[in-house]
């Protein structure tokens, strides 16, 4: 007899047992005792009145309990008393097997109290949390999913997975089917070769697949029978949470909310791990009829084992085995078995990957949660608790309100967004027609029918669009033979030139083969489109090339510096042999005449001797004899240079001849490539040809399809279901249209304020919160909200008036020269405008905006030579009062109330040209759109870039950049006119005493005096006038006297400005010249790192000064 027994009946049973075995004494029987009491409800309840919730649902303390209870398996003694009538010895172990099981925590399938175990423990916290998060409380919600499933759990002592539960049933598991692809396998294996415990689980499968079939619509038939279910659902629901939580801090769009939601999207990617990879298909699958499968054996779930080798199309030989004979037989089963059905991808799972990545890119490319680029600002927004009031009292949430105050300006001006927002209050009025309609009527086809009427639109203006890119395809293909045509004719001309035979893969006309790319034909087809167009064409090899021994000019040449030239043999014979040579013999000559020519005045001696009426006459030639062989020997030099020359001129002539023809070569394989280049391109395009056509054919056969809906929606006959569920979803519709054009109409609100920026303007909320009365369902709303956009439309009308139109040219010389020498050394600089700039021009003015800004920068370009200089706007700050503070015109502090700083998005342009340009095509002024940094103003902080890696022309040359702005301005009044022009004063003061900065060019301003020093060959310093005229206007007048404060030497080398202040100067004596005689002399001399012998270096000065 075996007897197993569980709980504490075991008395009351046992007594029945004694009963039945009493006359079937040979029989064995075997009887299972269960619990159908909870053992722990005391512990539970103290653990609970104690500490907290979370400690009763500690897994450990659950786990703990269960543990406490192994020594009680011993069977009482009342067990052993049922057999001593029967046996001799009752505690014989192989008589009586009584297997006593501990008390625990009950949360097996089937056990008495395992439902309300599982209730208490699962259910109950997940429909809690569940609940909390569609609520928006996603803190108490994730508090609850952490009774379940915590991921951020660190006991390492638990391996993982099973650390991160904290229900006992998934932190412990006991042999859970964990993939589908296992449960599959196990139900598709023959029952002769399972083992016992896997026919078991294979039942236990069974059991649940059979409540799908008798309850499809209760999941937790299923779940109970596969937990794997029930951990996927509470993963799914915790990032659900976790994603609406960053979502909804995200859409605040604060700094801080921002750096909150980050950790609430990290943690859901750490969550999710890496992406599943999708596997291509290698085959196609070859289709079976249900005969066929039901005669390999289909399984339960209607699925079957397929031999595997047909999967693989490029390797269906089966391997042979090593021996011969029998045992050198292939294998007989194949390679293997697959399920013929396999597991579908899971897209609500890969849509999590998605999702988070998306947030997180577009955090980290400081993007709002609609993936536009902006910069936030250091601190909120302030809060109007007006506004705070009339919403609450509206039934608004406030918490969408505060995240609507940091919302960026739309980038289109006022009138199109009220014209949008009449046009969405339009359809709002049109939906709330269509709800009254749907509840008097009942007619739910209605709603369908509009429905597929809408998609039947769509898919028609998509098939305008597939229609339009397959032409463009077909353009494109078109467009790639004149690319051809004009490399076969660059092909021909250097063929000609060369004298080489044509080409036979290359054809002087081609045609483009528009077949039909199918998945059955197009191995076929892209193997002829190869032929046709992949051809490869002869490519001739460059000559080798005879090289001077180190490819530079020898020391007889005449020639000094560092590094290679690659001279050919032609051209190094010529520098280094002949005309050295012709060079030589031409001083030599040109010595020998000059000797001769000094010789010739040495005059001839004649002598007479007579000696007593005997004697003889001497005549001795020196200077005639002496010049003439002297002359003799220069007109030899003379021939020996002018053979030389003639040398080194052939030997120049046959060098150009060698690298004209290399040239030539070259020019020939490149067109030759660029011909293959283009084969590859058409092949290319004539299948994005298909593409766009299948895509084309594809469409006409959706509208097909949503017609043949529609005409079944037409046909169909409405029920009561139905019309309910049509009140729904016009009545969810409707409330979002309503949303869409209320924050579209705020949108164009907060536009208008901006753009007007008038104090009568502000003061006025045109846009209220009282339009939505749910009682009614939001009748009437739209006409509400109609009427006070109309209303905000004719006000932004009346209050559009013309400002003062101004241009100011801003010199970046004259402003900040240390800028435009940082611009030329390292391609870009940073420049403030401030706000005394502009009231140098109109004192007074304030509400100075920016309408448009353009640059121009004077430099020495090549004729098709890009200056892309791209112009950012770092920040503004805008004068929006005309009221003085505390009777002062200047900016108290970063707080006051007159000023505005924006921040927001920094925007750019890059410019094409060096003349005026806007970073535009085309400025226009009545532009649709905001024209770039429009609305900001115009005491400004900006940046220039240009590209500083590849340079396209030299920025030493740069003169000077421009910068205009213009802007609009208001009249402050006399007062603050009166005020600013003060406040200038006192600046020019500061200035003066603070120090002036004047910039000069050494090789631009002083053109003269530099080639003068830079051909110098004695050791001359650089000199140079400077008149007190090259200094500002302002410092011109006789009451105006110029101290000079010190002066600074920059070059720029190796893109950096290298400075150096000079020393030595005596400054009280330029001062006294410049101001007494109207000009100093400037001597510098050379240093060999800053100011050198160079014409080709960029020297320039600083005269840091004042004026008294």
């Amino acid at each position: 007899m075996k007897i197993e027994k569980h709980g504490f009946h075991e008395n009351v049973s046992a007594s029945k047992m004694d009963y039945v075995t009493y006359h079937h004494k040979e029989t064995e029987f075997t009887y299972m005792f269960e619990n159908f009491f909870h053992p722990f409800v005391g512990e539970l309840i103290q653990k609970l009145n104690k500490e907290s919730l979370e400690g009763m649902l500690d897994p450990v303390f659950l786990n703990r309990l269960d543990q406490s209870s192994d020594n009680d398996k011993k069977p009482p003694n009342s067990f052993f008393k049922l057999f001593k009538d029967f046996y001799e010895n009752p505690t014989d172990s192989e008589l009586a097997v009584v297997e006593g099981f501990p008390k625990e925590i009950d949360v097996r399938e089937g056990g008495p109290y395992a439902n309300y175990n599982w209730e208490m423990l699962f259910h109950i916290p997940l429909t809690i949390a569940v609940h909390l998060s569609k609520n928006q409380r996603f803190a108490e919600a994730q508090r609850w999913f952490h009774y379940i499933f915590d991921p951020t759990c660190n006991d390492t002592s638990i391996p993982a997975p099973q650390r991160y539960w904290r229900f006992i049933r998934f932190r412990y598991p006991d042999g859970d089917v964990t993939n589908i692809d296992e449960l599959l396998m196990l139900l598709s294996k023959p029952a002769a070769e399972c083992t016992q415990a896997e026919l078991q689980l294979k039942e236990t499968i069974l059991s649940g697949y059979e409540a799908i079939k008798n309850k499809p619509f209760q999941p937790h038939a299923v779940a109970r029978t596969r937990h794997l279910a029930y951990q996927y659902c509470v993963v799914m629901k915790y990032l659900d949470n976790l994603i609406a939580w960053g979502d909804s801090l995200f859409r605040q769009d604060t700094i801080e909310s921002i750096n909150e939601a980050t950790q609430r999207y990290v943690l859901a990617a750490n969550l999710l791990g890496a992406r599943p990879q999708r596997i291509p298909l290698r085959g196609t699958v070859r289709p079976k009829t249900f005969a066929q499968l039901k005669a390999q054996g289909l399984d339960p779930m209607g699925n079957a084992l397929v031999e595997l080798e047909g999967k693989f199309p490029f390797n269906l030989g089966l391997p042979q085995m090593q021996g011969s004979g029998q045992n050198a037989t292939g294998p007989l089963f194949g390679v293997g078995r697959t399920l013929y059905f396999c597991i579908p991808r899971n897209e609500k799972m890969l849509s999590y990957w998605d999702t988070v990545a998306d947030r997180l890119f577009k955090i980290r490319h400081c993007m709002n949660i609609e993936g536009v680029v902006r910069q936030l600002a250091l601190f909120d927004p302030p809060i109007d608790p007006g506004m705070m009031v009339k919403a609450a009292a509206a039934g608004i949430d406030i918490g969408s309100i505060v995240s609507g105050l940091n919302q960026p300006i739309s980038p289109v001006r006022t009138p199109l967004l009220i014209q949008k927002a009449l046009e969405l209050c339009a359809e709002v009025r049109g939906l709330g027609s269509a709800l009254l309609s749907a509840i008097e009527k009942g007619d739910s086809e209605r709603m369908a029918l509009l429905r597929q009427g809408h998609e039947i639109a769509i898919q028609q203006m998509t098939q305008e669009v597939r229609f339009l890119q397959w032409k463009q395809a077909q353009e494109a293909s078109t467009s790639l033979l004149t690319s051809r045509a004009t490399a076969l004719e660059r092909l021909h001309y250097y063929q000609r030139l060369l004298g080489l035979p044509a080409d036979q893969n290359a054809p002087d006309t081609i045609t483009l083969d528009r077949r039909e790319l199918t998945e059955e034909n197009f191995d076929e087809a892209y193997s002829s489109l190869v032929g046709q167009y992949d051809k490869t064409l002869t490519v001739q090899n460059l000559p080798a090339l005879k090289r001077a021994g180190d490819s530079s000019p020898g020391i007889l040449s005449g020639f000094s510096g560092n590094g290679k030239v690659y001279l050919t043999h032609n051209e190094d014979v010529e520098l280094n042999v002949h005309l050295p040579i012709a060079r030589d013999a031409t001083l030599l000559s040109t010595t020998f005449h000059s000797i001769a020519a000094t010789l010739t005045p040495i005059p001839d001696l004649k002598g007479n001797l007579h000696f007593w009426g005997l004697g003889g006459t001497i005549d001795i030639k020196v200077g005639t004899v002496l010049s003439t062989v002297a002359r003799l020997t220069g007109d030899i030099a003379g021939i020996t240079a002018s053979w030389e020359r003639d040398q080194a001129g052939m030997a120049s002539r046959y060098a150009s001849y060698e690298r004209r023809a290399d040239e030539w070569l070259l020019q020939y394989n490149l067109a030759a490539h660029e011909l293959m280049q283009i084969g590859r391109q058409i092949l290319t395009s004539l299948i994005a040809e298909q593409i766009a056509h299948h895509e084309y054919l594809n469409i006409q056969q959706q509208i097909k399809n949503a017609q043949e809906v529609d005409r079944f929606l037409r046909e169909k006959f409405t029920n009561e279901e139905l019309y309910a569920w049509m009140q729904g979803e016009i009545s969810r519709l409707y409330y979002e249209y309503y949303r869409f054009a209320f924050d579209m109409a705020r949108k164009a609100e907060q536009t208008m304020k901006r753009e007007l920026m008038r104090p009568e303007v502000d003061a006025t909320d045109y846009i209220k919160f009282n339009y939505w009365d749910a009682g009614r369902k939001g009748l009437l709303s739209g006409e509400a909200l109609y009427l006070d956009v109309k209303r905000m439309e004719m006000a932004y009308h009346e209050n559009n008036k013309r400002e003062y139109e101004i241009t100011k040219h801003v010199s970046l010389r004259q402003l900040n020269p240390l800028a435009l020498l940082a611009l030329k050394a390292t391609g870009a600089c940073e420049v403030t405008l401030p706000e005394w700039l502009f009231d140098l021009d109109c004192p007074g003015h304030y509400m100075r905006r920016i309408k448009n800004v353009s640059l121009s920068i004077p430099s020495v370009t090549g004729p098709y030579t890009s200056v892309s200089c791209t112009l950012s706007l770092l920040k503004s700050s805008l004068r929006k009062s005309p009221l003085l503070k505390d009777d002062e015109y200047a900016r108290q502090g970063s707080e006051d109330d007159r000023f505005v700083d924006y921040f927001g998005t920094i925007q750019s342009v890059v410019t094409s040209s060096g003349n005026n340009d806007s970073g535009m095509f085309e400025t226009n002024l009545r532009e649709e759109r905001f024209l770039p940094f429009e609305g900001a103003g115009a005491e400004s902080a900006w940046k220039l870039e240009l590209p500083a890696d590849f340079r396209q022309f030299d920025y030493n040359t740069i003169s000077d950049v421009i910068i205009h702005v213009r802007y609009t301005a208001r009249q402050g009044g006399a007062q603050q006119k009166d005020k600013a022009v003060e406040y200038i004063q006192t600046l020019i003061q500061e200035a003066t005493t603070s120090g002036l900065v004047l910039l000069f060019s050494l090789r631009h301003e002083f053109p003269s005096e530099w080639h003068r020093f830079v051909t110098s060959t004695s050791n001359e310093d650089f000199k140079a006038i400077v008149k007190k005229e090259y200094f500002p206007y302002f410092t011109q007048g006789q009451d105006k006297e110029i101290t000079l404060n010190s002066v600074q030497l920059c070059a720029i080398k190796d893109e950096e400005a290298q400075p150096i202040t000079l020393q030595g100067l005596d400054l009280a004596t330029l001062t006294t010249n410049l101001n007494d005689n109207g000009a100093f002399e400037l001597s510098l001399a050379p240093d060999g790192t800053v100011l050198v012998r160079d014409k080709e270096a960029h020297v320039f000065v600083l005269i840091k000064y004042s004026v008294g």
